[in-house]
């Protein structure tokens, strides 16, 4: 594909098709004629990522039977211009009707884009739509959009990129006709030999023939008299035989398969009654009530999701509470213990099965340790993503996810946040990832590269154990505690700086987030709409983040593994080791002078939870507080390494997270750096002060 996509944008009247046109292609418009005929012909043009994108906005049509003058120019654009993508628009809430133009020009061409506009509208009304069920059953991209809101446009043009590249494999649907398919595919071959019928779709035409089109008989007519007599043969023959003409039994076809794709996508929710939506929203719209009340709600989501994911901080709290049976029964019964504990079985019966076939040990290890233990850690985040986006399915479906943006959005736009952006950054205390992938619920572009930028500042949970161990070398509680209150406040403290800097960066005049949103009115929860949103969201991280992480952690594992003489009994041996050698150096100005402590750190890199179990690995040792004892670790160090440990470079599985919300590898890149700078620079002056002030 060049750089250039031609992009033909059909749909019926009033399905917000000129809106849609207007808003993507602003003052970039051209108006003329189309040849010979009456109707305007609107044309425009959009550049995204280097790409230019000229769209003709074809007249509204309800159909492309070329009845009409504009049904006619519609179809004969598409056939004869071939243009790169057709983007077709139908209708959120008459979602039935609109889609019968969209079955007729995936009969025609299977480079389509679906657009389900005014989904706002139809979220209002409780109208809840599968898209990504939508997109299944009919073999093509669709994205939900609101053309007056502006959302979901960069998906459309992404989705329409995609199509035109090729990289989104369109398959269109399995549409059948039933009693007439015999005689399509009998016209399907036979047209082979009509040189005429070169220029049309192969099938398509088979289709019109024994369908009946006035256009396409006078072609075949003047060109392949012969094909249409026979056709003309058929369709008596239909009609005799089943007592319809053949065009009324496609289109009852179409309509049979429209009801029963609608069947499956379309929920319609229960709203609240005005009353009680003015009732709950004097609560929730008021400032410090709306405020404590919507906070209780968020933080109870979060608590849940972490405690039956992790145990995290419910089992902090029995500990402290000395509820230890409590606390046992969280860590060896959560979801991440489960899996965790499943996985383990299954690596152990892999092993066993490989012995038993005699494989060389380097070739278990690398299967087992390498390659299945990347798919581990693909795996061991799927609960948490899932429970996150059960959280955000509910809060989204209930209407409250509305408000909690709205009472927020003006202590989130000092942070160049919209009050939207709250959600998934607090999810970043439980993981990253969660709090990143979260980010695809914020409206604009720039919101969410911002706040998938900032999300991975949040001290999450795995950072939290590591911290916890640290501060376990110092004896007066009292210190320990506020040194770990230093480090979660400067955390936020950068955070909130970051936030600015780089939204001022990104407006040339710092302009505040704006929060264009309409309030729904409240409903129950459906079951049905929460799994389909959590069911999506989790497919997408699988898809996108899931074959990054197995790659790096299969990477990872390797150097661990494998050294220069093969496989290594002793991590001394390893790749990993010499790396590690290569850091010590660069780590000696911050305190951290040990092989041991930057192989920790680079093993961190796949999770923050193996900087423990990685000096358990590098000094022989049971438990990682006789392991860091056994290093002679100083308070100024300890201090440095919680900072770094804190700060440096996210995980492998959030920087995936980050790539595939951004599409960015320069930025990917950024968010690395930036956060190792952010680390080396606070670790230094920390050390620095700290060892001054030590007697």
């Amino acid at each position: 594909m060049n750089n250039v996509v031609r992009v033909a944008l059909l749909g019926a009247p009033n399905v917000g098709k000129s809106t849609l046109f207007n808003t993507l292609v602003g003052a970039h418009r051209f108006v003329g004629n189309w040849p010979g005929k009456t109707v305007d012909r609107y044309e425009g043009e959009l550049e995204h990522h280097g790409i230019k994108i000229r769209i003709v906005d074809l007249p509204g049509t309800y159909s492309l039977s070329a009845q009409s003058e504009e049904e006619e120019i519609a179809r004969d654009y598409i056939i004869h211009e071939k243009p790169d993508v057709v983007v077709v628009v139908v209708n959120a809430i008459a979602l039935e009707t609109t889609l019968y133009l969209a079955v007729q020009a995936l009969e025609l061409t299977s480079r389509i884009v679906i657009l389900v506009n005014k989904i706002d509208v139809a979220e209002k009304m409780g109208i809840h739509i599968h898209i990504e069920k939508l997109s299944s059953l009919l073999g093509v991209p669709v994205v939900a959009v609101s053309a007056l809101h502006r959302s979901g446009l960069h998906e459309a043009i992404e989705a329409i990129i995609n199509v035109a590249r090729g990289t989104y494999h369109v398959r269109g649907p399995s549409l059948s006709y039933g009693i007439i398919d015999y005689y399509i595919s009998h016209f399907e071959k036979t047209l082979e030999s009509c040189e005429a019928s070169s220029i049309f779709p192969r099938r398509w035409l088979a289709l019109k023939l024994v369908e009946g089109d006035k256009h396409i008989d006078a072609i075949m007519q003047e060109k392949c008299p012969e094909l249409y007599s026979e056709a003309l043969k058929s369709r008596k023959q239909i009609m005799e035989q089943f007592g319809k003409s053949p065009d009324l039994i496609v289109a009852s076809s179409r309509y049979e398969f429209i009801s029963k794709v609608i069947d499956q996508v379309i929920y319609k929710g229960k709203l609240a009654t005005p009353p009680l939506t003015e009732k709950l929203d004097n609560i929730l719209l008021k400032p410090l009530i709306g405020q404590l009340t919507l906070f209780i709600i968020l933080a109870f989501l979060i608590g849940l999701v972490l405690t039956v994911n992790t145990g995290f901080p419910i089992k902090q709290i029995a500990e402290a509470l000395g509820l230890s049976a409590v606390a046992e029964f969280l860590e060896n019964y959560s979801l991440s213990g489960i899996v965790a504990f499943a996985f383990n079985v299954l690596s152990e019966q892999l092993r066993t099965f490989l012995i038993a076939l005699q494989l060389p040990d380097w070739l278990i290890s690398i299967i087992v340790d390498g390659a299945f233990a990347g798919v581990g850690a693909v795996l061991s985040f799927l609960p948490l993503i899932f429970l996150v986006f059960i959280a955000f399915g509910f809060l989204e479906d209930t209407g409250i996810m509305s408000r909690l943006a709205a009472v927020y959005h003006e202590t989130m736009v000092k942070f160049g946040l919209s009050g939207k952006a709250l959600m998934p950054l607090l999810l970043g205390f439980g993981c990253n990832v969660p709090a990143v992938m979260g980010t695809k619920i914020l409206s604009t572009d720039r919101e969410k590269f911002l706040a998938s930028f900032l999300a991975p500042l949040i001290p999450c949970q795995a950072r939290l154990v590591v911290l916890l161990m640290l501060l376990s070398l110092i004896p007066n509680p009292v210190i320990a505690g506020l040194l770990l209150l230093f480090i979660y406040l400067y955390s936020f403290i950068l955070v909130g700086i970051l936030g600015y800097l780089i939204s001022r960066y990104m407006e040339k005049t710092r302009e505040e987030p704006q929060l264009i949103i309409e309030l729904p009115p409240y409903h129950l929860p459906s079951l049905r709409v929460i799994w389909w949103y959590a069911w999506d969201n989790t497919l997408h991280f699988l898809k996108k983040a899931g074959i990054i992480i197995f790659a790096i952690s299969t990477l990872m594992s390797l150097l661990l593994m494998l050294g220069p003489s093969g496989i290594v009994s002793s991590v001394e041996g390893s790749y990993a080791y010499s790396i590690s050698n290569l850091i010590t150096p660069i780590l000696t100005p911050i305190g951290l002078d040990r092989w041991e402590v930057a192989l920790s750190l680079l093993s961190g890199f796949l999770a923050k939870e193996s900087i423990a179990s990685t000096l358990l690995i590098a000094t022989g040792k049971d438990t990682p507080q006789v392991a860091l004892a056994t290093l002679n670790i100083t308070l100024p160090q300890i201090v440095s390494f919680m900072l770094f440990i804190n700060l440096y470079t996210p995980c492998v599985a959030t920087l995936s997270a980050f790539y595939s919300q951004v599409k960015s590898a320069k930025y990917t890149v950024l968010l690395m750096l930036t956060e190792l700078f952010l680390a080396y620079v606070s670790a230094f002056i920390a050390f620095k002060i700290f060892t001054l002030l030590m007697p």
